[in-house]
């Protein structure tokens, strides 16, 4: 059963699926780059805390939410093969597999903050970022297998609507929060933004739970069938195992990265953590292809149409390249409005040191979300046969063997510049993005089944 009117595997197919969730992963995404934001002008501590501390924090989310995520993979098999009175059980799965993560992150938001950062007053700010983010870390492999339930179908509007919405509430939150309001609520800083950040993944966990509980949904797509099956549930686990690990093993080496820029100089990190903000807030539209690309996939794997599943890639890989050339052409215009919202406290003589090296990492960054681009175009194929072993080994050894690794010994152990290290990221990306790509074409993928 195709998922919309237009032709299966078409460009106006995938592009009636990822729209919506470009949409949605921008509205997430820009919740971060507004925390980001409004602690830049905050304080440049405030806004280098954040960055270091979420980098962390995310490399504990990520996994769980990976784990959570990949009830989208079984419901897009079983809408493709029709048994829609099926679509329920994953996802319940996750969620219970979500209700367990609490074992992980309660001593996390009790200790964690100690284990990583100390006691000492200079890593406060760090401290208590992460204790809120791990406070409220369930929540969000919860969300994550609530979204599998509607993205998985192919109704992706019910997330991008909601996400938009949390987004405006985030944003209130945050200005609020942070800079507090004089006689009525105290300046809370990093913790401020922390907590609108984690209230606005709750809102939206909320609205979520109520849709996916409806009388509608329990009838028609089994979503009361709330038991644990530990058949099911391994069968979820197994699969969705490896790539979370490797998504664990990837942020925490971009934690890494983070830590060594810290380590270098003031300069690194804050040109860093400005690129990433970039990075961050145009990754939607990979992250949206890329779920969409999976989505497609996952029910033409279904419904036995493999062969439409190469058309789909094409397309998505022309979407990618045109959207380089938008995010180049950002990054080049884009430099003085960064430069001014995120040092806004800067001398001339500061930013006239930072100009050169924010404009080439900005450059070189939309290089390296191309071929991150094509990278999850192929990741999102692979995800949706279930061939998760592949992305955890390949994408784990070229992670820490073509960037953490050259990064120390070239510049950390000789002091180079943050030059240096964008480009050993552009190049891990072109590396990365060809080792996937070589995975795809051998089509080992598509003799690989999820469901009877």
């Amino acid at each position: 059963m195709a998922l919309t009117k237009h032709p299966e595997g078409s460009l106006r197919e995938l592009w009636s699926i990822a729209l919506p969730l470009m949409i949605s992963s921008l509205s997430v995404l820009s919740m971060i780059f507004v925390d980001r934001l409004l602690l830049a002008n905050y304080s440049t501590q405030a806004f280098n805390a954040a960055v270091t501390a979420s980098t962390l924090g995310w490399a504990f989310f990520i996994g769980w939410m990976t784990m959570g995520s990949i009830a989208e993979v079984f419901v897009a098999q079983l809408n493709g093969a029709g048994q829609k009175e099926k679509l329920g059980g994953p996802v319940w799965q996750m969620i219970w597999l979500s209700i367990g993560s609490i074992l992980c992150f309660l001593p996390l938001s009790i200790w964690g903050g100690e284990w990583f950062y100390g006691n000492g007053p200079e890593k406060a700010m760090e401290r208590d970022y992460f204790t809120w983010m791990m406070l409220f870390g369930p929540s969000c492999p919860l969300y994550s297998a609530l979204c599998a339930f509607f993205v998985g179908q192919g109704k992706p509007k019910i997330i991008t609507w909601l996400a938009i919405i949390a987004n405006a509430v985030n944003a209130g939150l945050d200005a609020i929060l942070i800079f507090g309001i004089d006689g009525y609520v105290p300046s809370l800083g990093v913790t401020g933004a922390a907590i609108a950040t984690c209230g606005s993944t709750m809102f939206q966990l909320c609205v979520l739970a109520v849709l996916f509980l409806s009388r509608k949904n329990r009838l028609e797509y089994g979503t009361g069938n709330y038991h644990f099956h530990w058949e099911s549930f391994w069968q979820c686990f197994k699969i969705g195992a490896p790539n979370a690990i490797f998504v664990v093993l990837e942020i925490f080496a971009w934690a890494m990265f983070y830590a060594m820029m810290t380590m270098i100089s003031e300069k690194h990190i804050t040109v860093a953590g400005i690129g990433q903000s970039f990075v961050l807030l145009f990754f939607f539209f990979a992250d949206g292809v890329s779920k969409a690309v999976s989505t497609l996939a996952g029910n033409l794997i279904g419904a036995n149409k493999t062969e439409l599943i190469q058309n789909v890639m094409k397309t998505a890989l022309k979407l990618n390249g045109l959207f380089f050339v938008f995010g180049f052409t950002a990054s080049i215009f884009a430099i003085d409005i960064l430069i001014a919202q995120f040092l806004p406290n800067a001398t001339p003589a500061q930013i006239e040191d930072l100009h050169d090296a924010l404009l080439f990492c900005l450059a070189s960054n939309s290089v390296y979300l191309f071929f991150e681009g094509v990278r999850m175009v192929f990741s999102g194929v692979l995800t949706a046969a279930g061939d998760t072993l592949f992305l955890l080994v390949a994408g784990s050894l070229s992670i820490w063997i073509l960037l953490v690794l050259p990064i120390y010994f070239i510049v950390v152990q000789h002091a180079s510049s943050i030059e240096a290290a964008v480009m050993i990221c552009v190049f891990y990306s072109i590396a990365a993005s060809i080792i996937y790509g070589f995975r795809v074409y051998q089509g080992r993928w598509q003799e690989m089944r999820l469901t009877a």
